[in-house]
């Protein structure tokens, strides 16, 4: 599915929020993270009031299959479509059709007014004015009334069409108890007593008649293990629920999940559970994946096992700010290097080319002298020590000599300079490519080094600053 591109015409931070909060949720989408790009959406509109946001909102409900909430959202924004570019109005309506056929009526009577619950949802009070959207399929309905016993019962919705439901509460002893379910394991059946309550994750409690009760989940491809609790009258209970997977029963449901993950030292858990592999067997149906490494923000989503199938789930663990400034320190240090090396690098060209010029003075200082030394008809030919000349002729070679001595030196130097110059540009390289690499940050205390480089024109060097 292509979500649509929102330009929020506001100003400021507001506005820098708004597209942060937009790129956020469209990343979490195609990650396949439903519920976190829903929240980013909403907060996106929230900020900007972009209409165009709304169809994003629509098309992700559609994808939770949420038929009634994503009509709701696409109504709100092809209410007034100015603005919106035309090939995400018509693809609005397109879903929004295709989501209005998926929806139902319900109309719910009782012999007493009371509350209508949907899947554990308060959705509305009897007597209704006028039926309820719902989305077709399965649904639990709950009604449920002070001093009367609650009633749990499934009802079949269709798309299109109105069901009608008439319920006889019974006058119940005592004050209504309420049970609060928690499970790690999503998509199961919650029973009381053998009778179907909820699916978890149960957004909220569940009415009760006082007394003992017995509490168990029910999924393909687990084995429960039940628990059992006793509610006072007008109290409220907690009850933790468990489910080990059933390796008779999961073989024959189970589907393959491979996980790829940024970080090769990340802690897995799915359920609750952790997973010491990255290609995992589940049961079929929907799971809890939990992701998390130190220095990174935490990777959490609901994932999908389908039966006989295989799917890989890609996952991208983002570096908290403290590991961001930590890369940040690191990138930084990696460019010091590189200009230290660049810097080193231009002294040994000076120093090469100067001792170049320096050495092409002493050849003509010495083609001066050549023939003054080495002919017969030379002023320096066979001079006596005794001889006056001697000293200026001998001037004139120590002064060749030194030139030749100062030009051998700046060519070493230069060429020495210039090794030290690779070497600290190549290590300035290497920090930038490492920098980069989130696998190699980490912010825990521990060793830190600085590289470090000199160069004069009397010698170099290159070394390593850091702590233990």
């Amino acid at each position: 599915m292509i979500l649509a591109v929102a330009g929020a015409a506001v100003a400021g931070d507001v506005r820098t929020e708004a597209a942060d909060r937009f790129d956020h949720g469209l990343r979490l989408f195609n990650e396949g993270d439903n519920p976190g790009a829903l929240l980013e959406f909403k907060r996106a509109y929230e900020l900007s009031g972009e209409r165009s946001i709304l169809i994003n909102v629509g098309l992700v409900y559609a994808e939770m299959g949420r038929p009634v909430d994503a009509v709701e959202a696409l109504d709100k924004a092809l209410a007034q479509p100015a603005g919106i570019p035309d090939a995400q109005v018509e693809r609005g309506r397109h879903v929004r059709d295709e989501q209005s056929a998926r929806i139902g009526r319900l109309l719910v009577t009782t012999n007493v007014p009371a509350q209508i619950e949907i899947d554990n949802l308060v959705v509305g009070r009897t007597p209704m004015t006028a039926p309820i959207p719902v989305a077709s399929g399965i649904r639990l309905l709950a009604v449920v009334a002070p001093g009367q016993v609650p009633v749990h019962q499934e009802v079949a919705i269709s798309g299109g069409q109105q069901a009608e439901v008439a319920v006889e509460l019974m006058p119940l002893q005592g004050a209504l108890a309420h049970l609060v379910v928690h499970s790690a394991l999503p998509g199961a059946d919650v029973l009381v007593d053998g009778k179907l309550v909820g699916r978890t994750p149960l957004p909220a409690s569940v009415s009760l008649p006082p007394g003992h009760h017995d509490v168990t989940l029910r999924r393909p491809g687990y084995r429960a293990i039940p628990a059992d609790i006793t509610l006072a009258d007008g109290s409220t209970g907690e009850v933790t629920l468990e489910a080990a997977e059933n390796p008779d029963d999961s073989a024959l449901v189970s589907g393959q999940i491979e996980l790829d993950i940024n970080q090769a030292d990340a802690n897995v858990t799915v359920d609750g559970v952790p997973r010491f592999r990255t290609d995992l067997s589940l049961p079929a149906g929907p799971h809890r994946l939990s992701v998390t490494r130190a220095g990174f923000l935490p990777f959490e989503r609901e994932l999908t096992v389908d039966k006989g199938l295989s799917k890989t789930v890609r996952i991208s663990l983002q570096p908290k700010e403290e590991l961001r400034n930590a890369q940040a320190r690191r990138r930084r240090n990696a460019w010091i290097t590189i200009g230290a090396g660049v810097v080193v690098a231009g002294v040994a060209t000076y120093l090469i080319l100067q001792a170049h010029s320096d050495q092409n003075a002493a050849d003509a200082t010495y083609n001066e002298l050549y023939p003054q030394i080495h002919q017969v008809s030379g002023s320096c030919y066979n001079v006596a020590p005794t001889d006056p000349a001697y000293a200026g002729c001998q001037d004139k070679i120590n002064r060749w000599q030194k030139m030749q001595d100062d030009a051998n030196l700046k060519k070493w130097i230069g060429w020495g300079t210039a090794g030290l110059g690779a070497a600290v540009l190549v290590t300035g390289v290497i920090l930038r490519i490492v920098a980069n690499n989130t696998d190699n940050v980490t912010v825990a205390a521990g060793p830190h080094l600085q590289p470090f480089a000199w160069a004069q024109p009397q010698g170099g060097g290159f070394g390593v600053l850091g702590r233990f």
